[in-house]
Parts: structure tokens; sequence; C-alpha cells
């Protein structure tokens, strides 16, 4: 009979209206959207600030009383600010308010934290996750001799098709679609092995013997139409995909000195790296020649050039850059550094120093990047900050850090 009472009298206070402790009014925070990353299509930066609502859901007021951030230990990668403030702040229901997040990494990898608001509805604090991701490259990956290409960030997925050959230390270089979902492998034949979403190399050279070097793509080349040169120990450029003729380039025939090629930003023209460290311009085809560089390091008789890089901003008539010796040191073209430029890591009679990579940003001005060596280590040089550490191997089985920008 009690039972029977307590369900009238229930449905007596439900008619009229009159809330009861399972219907009564509470305040609800609602986050839009519920979670924030940067960087996912651009880790270089810069990261556009992200705006984050938080809006009454209930029907009764929202009072916040702190809104803050959680970041990485000794770090302030994440900020905020909003138009809340000042607290305590009450909401109606239905009415909204805003915070904007920033992100500024203090370090290169992987960043997350969260924002923290502090309220009077039952789930306080809310927290939203906040993930950046940092990279000086949009892409970046290690190759291996035996063809194994390791990505290098979290942003760089593993990549299906190119080749491998266990235990035979072939793969000379490889080189990445503007848009990172693809590219090629070169073996010291000359065969191209595309990888990921890269098409077939159409009408590439292919040798007879240990004697391709290096592979760089033309810019724009993407899934459907790729392009770019093959370089061959004696200096020669090989078109393949349809890319002009490459004209002036240097050549030494029967001599096997040439190590590496480079295309300008604009694809107008490059340079060779030959092994003392003279650096040789071409033309792309119907294109005049970038200018002559004179002042590179230069080893008379010497094979110990290793690779080179040039500034993101390079044109014909600025082009700049570093040389990388065997031994790991830094050498500067083109431009005079306003003073001491620090070598990542330096081996002195060790030749394991493989590649050199410049930071994006990096100028003549402000001169700084990364070497890798045959390890897989990176070492950053001349103000660069650490990245994280990708594969790394006991024995020198690394050959080249391959990037896009």
């Amino acid at each position: 009979m009690k039972a029977v009472n307590a369900i009238a009298a229930l449905a007596v206070l439900l008619a009229a209206g009159i809330p009861t402790s399972a219907s009564a009014a509470a305040p609800v925070a609602g986050l839009a959207p519920s979670s924030v990353t940067f960087g996912s299509q651009n880790p270089e930066g810069p990261y556009p600030p992200q705006a984050v609502t938080i809006t009454n859901s209930g029907d009764a007021p929202l009072v916040i009383s702190n809104i803050t951030v959680e970041n990485p230990p000794d770090n302030s990668d994440f900020t905020q600010s909003n138009n809340c403030y000042p607290f305590p702040r009450t909401l109606a229901p239905s009415e909204s308010c805003l915070i904007n997040v920033g992100f500024f990494p203090g370090e290169y990898g992987v960043r997350q934290g969260a924002l923290v608001i502090l309220d009077n509805a039952a789930d306080s604090p809310q927290r939203v996750p906040l993930t950046g991701y940092a990279y000086p490259f949009k892409a970046m990956y290690t190759l291996d001799g035996f063809g194994g290409l390791h990505p290098a960030s979290a942003l760089s997925p593993a990549m299906t098709g190119g080749a491998y050959w266990p235990g035979w230390r072939i793969a000379r270089a490889a080189a990445l679609l503007s848009d990172a979902s693809g590219g090629y492998t070169l073996d010291g034949y000359g065969g191209l092995h595309p990888f990921g979403s890269a098409p077939v190399a159409a009408d590439a050279a292919y040798f007879g013997s240990d004697i391709a070097r290096d592979v760089v793509l033309l810019p724009g080349s993407t899934s459907k139409t790729a392009s770019g040169y093959v370089l061959d120990g004696f200096g020669g450029l090989h078109p393949f995909g349809g890319a002009p003729a490459a004209m002036g380039a240097a050549y030494w025939p029967l001599f096997d000195i040439a190590k590496r090629v480079k295309l300008l930003p604009d694809g107008s023209g490059g340079y060779v790296l030959d092994g003392c460290g003279g650096l040789h311009p071409f033309a792309v085809g119907s294109n005049a020649a970038p200018r002559a560089i004179t002042d590179a390091a230069y080893w008379p008789r010497w094979n110990i050039a290793q690779d080179f890089d040039l500034f993101s901003n390079s044109t014909p008539s600025t082009a700049a850059g570093f040389t990388l010796d065997g031994f790991g040191g830094v050498h500067t073209f083109g431009f005079v550094a306003g003073g001491p430029v620090g070598s990542g890591g330096y081996w002195p009679g060790k030749k394991i120093a493989q590649s050199i990579r410049l930071n994006p940003t990096s100028s003549t001005v402000t001169p700084f990047g990364w070497t890798m060596e045959a390890r897989g280590g990176f070492h950053p040089f001349d103000g660069g900050q650490a990245v994280p550490q990708a594969a790394y191997w006991s024995s020198d089985i690394a050959v080249e850090l391959v990037v896009v920008r």
C-alpha cells in the first residue's frame, strides 16, 4: 500500500511540473570539439590557433571557475586565451563562450597536453586532449643499404611496394613525391623501384654495373606524373618520366666521382657534388644554369665529400647551403656564416657521415639543420633542435635521410 501511495504522489508531482531529484535542473558543460590536434597536415608549422567552444547544454546556470592548460614537463607547448573571463563566469542555458588554443612546441615529436575546465557541472573538471605533431619536415624516412625505408616521424606512414635486397647493400638513394605519398628507391644498377602511390618510372636508364648514385624528382611530381633524374658516378644525368634534358652538367668519363644531385626549389636547375667537394651547376631544359659556386669546401684528390643541401629559399642567383664531409664536418657555400658553424656529430678518421638536411626555415641568416651517420643517428648542428631518433643500427647500414619539405 505504501508503494502504491508513493507512486501516486510522484505522478501528482510530475503532473504539476514540480522538479524531483530525478529531473532536477542541472548545468552541462558541452565542449566542441572534444579533442584538438595540431600539425597533422603541416608538422613543420606554422600552427594556426584552434577554437574550443563551451556551451551550457543543461537547464541550470553553468558557473566556470577557471580554465587552464596542462603541458608536457618543462615545456609550455600549448597556450589558451578565452572570452569566458573574468571568473567566475556564469553561462545561462544554451549560452556559450570561446577558448582559443595555441601550439608553440618547445621540442620536436608528438606533444601532448590537455585543456582543463573547472565548473559546477557534475563531471567537472572537463578535459580536452591536446595533441601536436612537430617535425622539421612534412615527411622523414631513413633508407638502409638493403632498401628498407624506415619512417622517421609519427606522420610518415610505412610505405608499401618498393624493393628489398636482404644482405645485399645495393640501395643507393630514394626520393619522395611532393605530397610524400610515395616515391622511388634507386638501386646501384639504375633500377627505380616505386613505393607508395608513385607510378612506374617511364624511360628510366638502366646500367650494367653498379654506377647509379642518386635520384631526384622535379618539383610537383605526383602519383599521376612523376619525373626527374638519375645521377651516375661519372656525372651523367639521365631524365625519366618526361623530364627535360639536363644541360651543362659536369662529366668525368670512367671516373666514379659524382656523389649527389640536388635541384633548386623552382626546378630550373641544380648542382652535382663530386667526391672532392666540387659543386657543378646544370640547367633543366632551356633554363639558364644557376650561378657558379666558387667558395665550396674542396679536398683535391681526396674522395671525402658525402652530401650537400640547399636552403629552401635558394634561387638561381642566390643558391647557397652546406656540404657534408665523411667525418661529419659541415661546410658553408654560397654565403659567409655570421659566426662559427657548430658541427653535429664529428668522427675524425671515420668516414661514416651520410646525409645533411637543412631546416625548411633555415637561411643564410639563421642556418641550422641535421646530419645523419651510417648507423642512423640524427645530429643537430648550428643550433638545430634534437629530433626523435628513428631507426638505429649497430652496424653501418643507413644510406640516406629522405625528406619532403
